[in-house]
């Protein structure tokens, strides 16, 4: 619990203040350190001159900055000039090579299209060459065949010469004698298979010319042993159904001399 003051101990301070004060007199506040300014000297010539100093140094510091501003503009523009220009120099580059990288696909597409055609024209060829292939194989072995056959007939032919000419010399004094006793010759037409048989007769008489008469006709031989003989052609011409008579004849004997003789007499009898 608080303890109060008692009040007569405040009194009696109270009056020795009072006391002192009344003892010592008015109080002077001139010579007080509390109411004396000190001097101050600002040295305003000094901060002019610093000033002016400051003012001086500040203007070279503007104007540096200034000609670095106006330098460094300067450079901006020369630069972007440049930028311009290689900006300029790269779409020209561009278009150029956008125009080169055109004609290059369509040279590519053109190549392309070649390179496809092309590539057809070799299969059509590769065909073609297959197909040439296969018909040379096939005339190989038609050209094997031929020869064969032409050997075989070859060989016949020769066997058949051989005969003929075996014959030949078997018939030769034959005919020489139908030569020698009918007066006729013998003599090819131009065709293999046929025979051309000449008269020689006298001068008609009573004629100017005095020269010898000439009657022939051709034979056409048969391929075959079995074969018919045919009178194909005569001069002057004569009566078709005997001489039809004289080949049956010489058809069924097989005898030329009968053809020979048959033929002879129906000319003498012609040319009286």
């Amino acid at each position: 619990m608080a303890t109060v003051a008692p009040p007569m101990s405040f009194s009696a301070s109270t009056s020795s203040f009072r006391a002192s004060q009344s003892h010592n007199g008015p109080v002077s506040y001139s010579d007080s350190p509390l109411t004396q300014l000190p001097t101050v000297d600002f040295k305003f010539e000094d901060l002019r001159k610093r000033m002016a100093e400051f003012t001086v140094k500040f203007d070279a510091f503007i104007e540096q900055g200034r000609k670095r501003v106006l330098e460094e503009r300067n450079e901006f523009r020369a630069r972007l000039g440049e930028i311009s220009e290689e900006q300029r120099s790269c779409s020209t580059q561009i278009s150029t090579l956008q125009s080169t990288l055109s004609t290059h696909d369509h040279v590519l597409s053109r190549e392309q299209a070649e390179k496809s055609e092309m590539q057809g024209q070799i299969s059509k060829l590769e065909s073609h060459q297959a197909n040439q292939c296969a018909a040379r194989d096939r005339l190989k072995t038609a050209i094997s065949q031929t020869q064969r056959q032409i050997d075989v007939k070859l060989q016949a032919q020769r066997e058949y010469s051989e005969k003929v000419e075996s014959q030949s010399r078997l018939n030769g004094p034959e005919l020489n004698f139908w030569e020698t006793y009918l007066g006729c010759r013998l003599d090819g037409s131009g065709d293999e298979n046929k025979i051309r048989v000449c008269f020689m007769f006298p001068p008609a008489k009573g004629g100017k010319t005095g020269e010898e008469r000439e009657a022939m006709f051709e034979v056409q031989v048969p391929e075959t042993g079995s074969g018919r003989y045919e009178v194909v052609y005569m001069k002057p011409k004569l009566e078709a159904s005997k001489v039809e008579k004289i080949v049956d004849r010489m058809n069924i004997t097989r005898d030329v001399g009968t053809l020979l003789k048959g033929m002879r007499e129906l000319y003498v009898e012609a040319l009286k």
